[in-house]
């Protein structure tokens, strides 16, 4: 980023679902979300924690924490099970007045077939 002169851009490493709580709480607001959460996990109390079930509300805080007209907002899936529709219909429902690109995440065997890793939703201005 030093290199680009782009001073002002922020990168968080920490749990994304209490990281946009606690902005939302605090009225902070951003020009551009990238996400990359991961499909499951467990807290420090033994929490559980599955993409699936938080997707929905992951979503509707980031829409909380964009500005009015951002930028972008990026979200990678890695879970098993979710399509990108699924990620699509939860981002049309937060974002209603943008026109999201959404995709997979693959990789080329030698075998000329294509190995699913995730998908992936974006919208930019």
């Amino acid at each position: 980023m030093q290199l680009n002169n782009l001073k002002d851009i922020r990168w968080v490493y920490e749990d994304a679902l209490k990281f946009v709580k606690r902005e939302v709480k605090r009225g902070n607001k951003y020009n551009g979300i990238i996400m990359d959460p991961p499909p499951y996990g467990r807290g420090p109390e033994g929490e559980k924690w599955t993409l699936q079930e938080k997707l929905n509300e992951l979503v509707y805080l980031a829409s909380q924490l964009l500005e009015p007209n951002p930028s972008f907002f990026i979200l990678s899936m890695y879970a098993v099970g979710l399509s990108s529709l699924v990620g699509l219909n939860v981002v049309k429902t937060h974002f209603p007045n943008v026109n999201p690109e959404f995709g997979e995440f693959y990789l080329k065997s030698k075998t000329e077939r294509d190995l699913p890793m995730g998908t992936f939703l974006r919208f930019s201005r």
